[in-house]
């Protein structure tokens, strides 16, 4: 699967992504530019930002942007065009038991 497959995945689960667990769960340092590069663009959708502020554990002020994609009716088209993406990069044969058990799960969410 790609880094754009995960990305597509991870916000059709409904997922909120930012910075440090975009990269921790899909890899990808700077979701800032490849929300729009690799999701919004192509497929047609908005996805909604939210941004937060906090302390850091130095008691430094800090600021981030959580991503999420609304299921909306301006998203609806998008949002089919993103399954369908993802179920074409899905792999056919599993390799491991692990494998199987992420393939199984994903396709019943994207109802293969």
């Amino acid at each position: 699967m790609t880094a754009k497959a995960a990305l597509a995945l991870a916000l059709l689960e409904g997922r909120v992504l930012n910075v440090k667990n975009c990269f921790n769960e899909i890899g990808l340092t700077n979701i800032a530019r490849e929300i729009p590069r690799l999701i919004e663009k192509p497929f047609g959708v908005q996805v909604s930002r939210t941004p937060k502020s906090g302390k850091s554990r130095f008691n430094q002020d800090v600021t981030w942007v959580d991503y999420r994609l609304n299921s909306s009716e301006y998203n609806a088209e998008g949002i089919v065009k993103m399954k369908e993406y993802v179920k074409s990069l899905l792999p056919a044969y599993p390799k491991t038991d692990k494998e199987a058990t992420i393939l199984k799960q994903q396709s019943l969410f994207l109802n293969l």
